[in-house]
C-alpha cells in the first residue's frame, strides 16, 4: 500500500484526525482539494476558549474576546444578555485552519494540495482512492492505494456517498460576509431571529476586532436575499457597512447514524458532527477527529480494518456527543414550530434580570444541553415541546408525513 491512511479534506477536522495517525508512526496522506488551506473562508469563526484549547492551535489566532449577546425578536424587542466572562472568541480562521495542517504537517503527514478526490474502490487489503487535480479539465487522475480511509470530505462527501451512507435530514442553506463596519469593536454578538428574517435559522453579527466584523444569515431559499433585508433593516447597525468578502455554504442538521464501513470512517461534516441550535461544527468535530484517530490506530495495530471493527467508532462519538446532537435537534423542532407572535413573547418573557442570569450562568457555546434543559419545561417552551412530541410520535406510528 502507498499509504496505511488517506484523509479526504485537509480542514480543521481532516488535519487533526490526520495529526494524530501520523503521529502514532502512520505513513498519512491528506488529499485538499483547494490550493492553500483555509480557503474559501466557510464558517463565522466563533468559538468557546475550550475549542481552542482542544485544538492545540496558538492563541495567536484570537482577533476578538465576546462577553455577551443581544437578541433581536422579530417584533423589535431585544434581549440583552451581558456577561461579565468570556463567552466566546473570534478567531482568525484562516490562521486556524493553517495552523491545524502545519501540526498535522509536523507529525509526519503529507498534504497534496488541489488534488481532487474522485473515485474510491475497495480492494484486497484496502481501498484505492483516484485524485485529479483541481480544476483540471483532463482525466489525468492520479491513484494512490491505502489500507484506511478517512472521510473529512464536508456534508457532500464523496466517501459517504460511496460507502452508500446518505444524509437523513436537513441541510441549512448559509450566506455571509466578512465586513468593515464602524463601532464594531463591542463584545456583543447580536442574534436576530423570525421567521421573515431568518426562517428556520438565524441571522448574526459577530464583531471580530479592528472594526471588522462577520455577518450572516441562514435561511431555506435565497438566503442572500435575506442577507440583504437583514442590513436593510437595521441601519442604525449596518450603517456605514463596506463588505469585503463574501461566501456560502451548508450547515447539515441530521444524527448520521452510520459513520463507518469496511476500511473506511467519516468525521466532520461528512459525519454529522455539527451542533444543530448553531450550526457550529469545530468542537464536536475535533472531540470524534480525536476519536476518529484513536479508532483508527487501534485497527491499524490489530490489522482488522472491517466494518465491525471500525463500527466502534461509532459507538465512541455517539456517547462523546451524540447525546448533544439528540438534544439540540429536539429543540430545533420547537423553534422550527414557533411563530413570530411565539418569538417576541419568549424574548419578553426572558427579558427580566432573573433568566437574563439563568441564561449567562448555565449559556455554553458547546453544550447547548446545560441550558436547554432548564429552559424546557417553561410553560412558554413546553407546551412547543409536547405538541412537537406527540407529533413525532404520530410519524413513528405512519399517522403523518413529518419530515
Amino acid at each position: 500500500m502507498d499509504y496505511d491512511v488517506i484523509v479526504i479534506g485537509g480542514g480543521p477536522i481532516g488535519c487533526a484526525t490526520a495529526r494524530d495517525i501520523a503521529a502514532a508512526g502512520f505513513r498519512v496522506l491528506v488529499a485538499e482539494e483547494h490550493p492553500q488551506i483555509g480557503a474559501p473562508l466557510r464558517c463565522a469563526g466563533l468559538v468557546s476558549t475550550r475549542t481552542l484549547q482542544l485544538s492545540r492551535v496558538s492563541p495567536k489566532v484570537i482577533r476578538h474576546k465576546l462577553t455577551g449577546a443581544r437578541v433581536h425578536s422579530p417584533g423589535g424587542d431585544v434581549l440583552n444578555l451581558y456577561g461579565s466572562r468570556v463567552y466566546a472568541l473570534a478567531i482568525d480562521r484562516v490562521a486556524f485552519d493553517r495552523d491545524l495542517a502545519a501540526q498535522a504537517a509536523a507529525a509526519g503527514a503529507e498534504i497534496a494540495y488541489s488534488m481532487r478526490a474522485v473515485d474510491l474502490q475497495l480492494i484486497p487489503g484496502g481501498v484505492r482512492v483516484m485524485l485529479r487535480q483541481s480544476g483540471s479539465r483532463n482525466n489525468n487522475i492520479k491513484e494512490f492505494t491505502c489500507r484506511l480511509v478517512v472521510g473529512a470530505d464536508g456534508y457532500r462527501s464523496l466517501v459517504a456517498r460511496r460507502l452508500g451512507i446518505l444524509p437523513k435530514g436537513e441541510k441549512v442553506p448559509l450566506y455571509a460576509a466578512e465586513v468593515e463596519l464602524p463601532n464594531s469593536d463591542r463584545q456583543i454578538v447580536d442574534i436576530f431571529i423570525g421567521n421573515q428574517v431568518a426562517p428556520g435559522w438565524f441571522g448574526w453579527v459577530i464583531p471580530a476586532g479592528q472594526g471588522m466584523a462577520r455577518i450572516g444569515i441562514g435561511a431555506p431559499r435565497r438566503p442572500q436575499k435575506h442577507f440583504q433585508q437583514l442590513v436593510e433593516a437595521n441601519p442604525g447597525i449596518f450603517q456605514g457597512m463596506r463588505i469585503l468578502q463574501c461566501t456560502s455554504g451548508y450547515v447539515p442538521v441530521y444524527f448520521q447514524d452510520k459513520s463507518y464501513g469496511g476500511h473506511c470512517l467519516l468525521v466532520g461534516d461528512a459525519a454529522g458532527h455539527v451542533k444543530p441550535i448553531s450550526g457550529g461544527g469545530l468542537f464536536f468535530g475535533l472531540r470524534c477527529a480525536e476519536l476518529c484517530a484513536d479508532t483508527a490506530v487501534d485497527a491499524l495495530d490489530s490489522g482488522d480494518l472491517s466494518e465491525m471493527s471500525l463500527s466502534r467508532y461509532q459507538e465512541k462519538w455517539e456517547k462523546t456527543v451524540g447525546q448533544e446532537i439528540r438534544c439540540g435537534l429536539k429543540h430545533r423542532e420547537v423553534f422550527l414550530d414557533l411563530t413570530d407572535e411565539d418569538m417576541d413573547e419568549l424574548i419578553r418573557f426572558f427579558n427580566k434580570p432573573y433568566w437574563c442570569k439563568l441564561i449567562l450562568k448555565y449559556g455554553d457555546l458547546d453544550y447547548h444541553s446545560k441550558l436547554a434543559g432548564r429552559l424546557a419545561n417553561l410553560p412558554h417552551w413546553a407546551k412547543h415541546f409536547v405538541k412537537n412530541s406527540i407529533k413525532l410520535m404520530m410519524v413513528g406510528c405512519g399517522m403523518v408525513d413529518f419530515m
